[in-house]
Formats: structure tokens, sequence, C-alpha cells
């Protein structure tokens, strides 16, 4: 199936930044961002009744409820499967085995596909949905997509990849890995148990094998490879798929170069992890324990541990919210916790929001959005550099290393392909060389860039002009 021409382009983008062994977001991880009108990023958490009923929309970082208001009721549920900003539908699967949505500008519900087995959502926003017999159906931009070839088993893990494809790891000891497209035969792989996590784009699995890390790259000629890590636990990618995370047994968390596999960082954790989870940008990593309920919060940047905080552990929740906001169950609530201060203080909490299931967004309702934007532009008149050249625009921030030569290299590699990339130096030490696509004139236009990337980025203002 051919690409739309926006998302040719977002996959171009993603190639070219995956294949430069020197950019990606973050040699380390993307550094935190300081309070600036940055942090403003529109952000929300949805909030979707596990037994039925309306939604409610929450704003981060204090949960205080949204103006925007459901117009039908949803049905009991299983799992919300994720969202597709730009249609504005979040996807879920409920309790009679329909894969529905819910349209964000309406308020409405509507059924996709009934007997639907299990569901996972691509890069783009497409959603793959497996039914009962196996068939495998793409909804992209609304529009039904079957595969040509069927699912043998159920998975424990799908994840759907920016080339319209989709990976299934089995459930089942005895079955291979597969990987199928609507006119493509299906590929196979035979994979170790292990936890399991695929990048952003969908084009590499690693799978914790205790004694190495096993990656598997469907498109490529040789489609695994491994990686040494003793007693390896749990796996992660930084956001643009540059980095691995590798938890061991002993209590360690290594940062590994997911080309050459070489180590470049380790991190000592409080003791082993069964679980990671990172944020959208990179900032921060979240380790469940071997035992107990409660989460180690990582500061990516530094490899600090920010923080422990009491909670149990679900594919919805714990959750970063925005930049700095972590969501998480607190006894019969909802509660969100600041993680730009120290001893991570309550910055909201929805009483009572424990039971049902959160959906974290980059989207408010327009209004709310208008009045955010607003806000941000009296910020930055406030905090602008006076020497500022005029026609100072507004960047979007898509990479970002320790390494500065790393950092230009990806940024000439996009200029030669007709990007206008440029390089942010850092203001501390302890920051990292951000690579930023503009300057645009609107926070409107920067963001409207950004949904045809297929890869994380976000918005920078003018004070942080790139280096000339």
């Amino acid at each position: 199936m051919a690409l739309a021409p926006e998302c040719a382009r977002a996959a171009a983008l993603a190639a070219l930044v995956l294949a430069t062994g020197c950019g990606g977001r973050s040699t380390t991880a993307v550094p935190r961002l300081p309070e600036s009108p940055r942090a403003t990023t529109p952000a929300s958490v949805l909030r979707v009744p596990r037994g039925g009923g309306l939604a409610r929309l929450y704003r981060i970082p204090d949960l205080s409820e949204s103006e925007w208001k459901a117009r039908e009721k949803l049905p009991a549920l299983k799992q919300v499967v994720g969202g597709d900003l730009e249609q504005r539908i979040v996807f879920a699967l409920d309790a009679k085995r329909n894969l529905i949505g819910l349209d964000l500008e309406s308020g409405h519900v509507r059924t996709f596909l009934p007997e639907v087995r299990e569901a996972a959502i691509g890069p783009d926003g497409s959603v793959y949905a497996v039914d009962t017999g196996g068939v495998v159906t793409q909804f992209v931009r609304r529009a039904p997509v079957r595969f040509r070839d069927r699912l043998a088993g159920t998975s424990r893990a799908l994840y759907g990849t920016m080339d319209g494809s989709l990976i299934a790891i089995p459930a089942s000891e005895r079955s291979d890995a597969e990987a199928l497209g609507p006119d493509q035969a299906t590929g196979r792989a035979a994979l170790p148990r292990g936890d399991a996590a695929a990048t952003f784009l969908g084009d590499l699995v690693a799978i914790a094998a205790d004694s190495a890390v096993v990656l598997y790259q469907p498109q490529a000629k040789r489609a695994t490879r491994t990686v040494d890590v003793e007693h390896a636990r749990a796996v992660a990618f930084s956001p643009s798929g540059h980095r691995l995370y590798v938890a061991d047994a002993g209590g360690g968390l290594r940062i590994i170069d997911r080309f050459s596999g070489e180590t470049l960082k380790r991190i000592a954790l409080p003791g082993p992890a069964r679980e990671l989870r990172g944020d959208f940008y990179g900032a921060w990593l979240l380790a469940r324990p071997e035992r107990g309920d409660s989460v180690w919060v990582v500061d990516a940047a530094s490899g600090r541990i920010a923080g422990t905080v009491l909670s149990g552990w679900s594919y919805d929740l714990p959750a970063v919210a925005g930049h700095h906001t972590l969501l998480l169950r607190a006894g019969a609530d909802l509660s969100a916790r600041d993680l730009s201060a120290e001893g991570l203080p309550s910055s909201g909490t929805v009483e009572g929001g424990a039971a049902d299931i959160w959906l974290p967004l980059a989207w408010l309702p327009a209004t709310e959005e208008a009045q955010l934007a607003a806000a941000d532009s009296a910020a930055a008149d406030s905090t602008a550099d006076s020497a500022a050249p005029a026609g100072a625009g507004i960047y979007l921030q898509v990479s970002s290393s320790r390494n500065p030569s790393w950092a230009g290299e990806l940024a000439d590699k996009l200029k030669a392909a007709g990007v206008p990339a440029s390089v942010l130096p850092p203001k501390q030490g302890d920051e990292a060389y951000r690579v930023v696509l503009g300057p645009y004139a609107t926070r409107e236009q920067a963001e409207a860039a950004g949904k045809t990337l297929g890869m994380p980025s976000f918005v920078v203002t003018p004070q942080d002009r790139p280096a000339q």
C-alpha cells in the first residue's frame, strides 16, 4: 500500500534521522525542559470509565477538569488502544470485542469493527485490529484496509510501524514473531521469551533474553542480532529509537547505542527492575521494581534517581504527561506529581479516579488551547531577549545530543535533504545540543509541521535561537 504524500515525507525524514548513527533524539536523553513558555505545551489526560459512561478530560498539571464534554456514553471497556490526534479519535476495545472510537471534536462514539480480539495503534495514527479469526484490518484515516495474510495465534505484544506493517510477538513460546502488511507476505522469526519493547516508528523490537538482548528488525536482510547483556530483565527505547535502555538482574540500568551495541552509560537503580517505561520526550524513565508496589523515577538526562513513589503498575499508569507531570494511582484516587520539583510534590488529585482508565494526550479543546497560546505569547514577550533578531521565529525540536559534532552532523544531513535544520547550543553545562527545524512564524505552523514528521517533536520558543 502506498503511503500518502505527507506520510511518505514523514517516513523519509524519520528514516534519515534513524539511519544517522550520530543523531537521534538523545545521546543519553532529552534534557529536562526548564520552566519557560515551552513547558506549557497543550497537555491533558482523558478519563475513560472502565465500566462504561461519559469520558471526561482533565488539564495537566493540576488535574482541573476541562470544559470538554462527551456527548455519548462509552460501553464497558476492555482496553484503551490509543489516540490519533490528527483525526481527533481515541480508540478502545469494549467488553463485547468491538473496536470503537471516541471523536474528541464531536464527543460521539462510533463502532469501527466487531469481534476484535486485540488491537494496536501505529506511529502515524493508523489502527490495526485483529479479529477472532486472525484477520488484520488497518484503519488509515478511518478507511479500512484488510491484510492478505492472517496472524497465526494470539499475541503478547503488537506494534504498528511507519511503513504500514504490523509486528506481532506471539503469546506462545512455540510460535514465531510475525511481520505482515496489506500486500506483503508474512515474515517470521524465532524470538526468545522476555520483556519486549519497540521503537516509536516500529522499525526495531528488543527482547530481554536473560543472557542477551535480541534485536528484531523485520525489514533488514538479517532479521535478528544480539547485544550481550548479562541477566537482561527489561527493555525500553528512547523516543527516537536511537538509544536502548536495559535493566539487569543486578540493579543496573544500561544505556546502549542501538546501532553499535556499545554501552554508553550505566545507572545504578535501587534494585532489579522488571519493567521500564519512557515518556514522549525522552526526559524521564519509569522503572518497576522486581518486588513491591512502587515506581522508581529516573531523570534520563543526568542518570539521577529523582524519587520513589508508591503505586501499582498497569498498561495505562504510571505515565508521564506533558513535560514533567507524573500520573499514578494513589489508593482510590488519581494523583499528579511534579517531576520538576525536589521530592516530587503533588500537583493535583482526582478523587475516585483509580478505578478508571487514563490516557495522556498532547491536546486541549480549541478554546482552551487558544487561552494557552495567549499565555505562551505573553510569557514569551516578557522573557524574550531584547537582542533577539527581528523575525526570530518558533522552532520544532526533533533531536538532542551531548556531542556537538553529532548534533551538527545530523543538522547538516537534514539541511542536505531540504529540511531547515539547525542546532541550539546548551545554556548550561549539563544540557544537550538540540537539533531543531524552522523557524516558523507561528506555533500553529510549527505544530502542523510536527504532525507530518512521524516521530516525536515539540515546539521551542524564540528566546532559544539556534547557533549561527
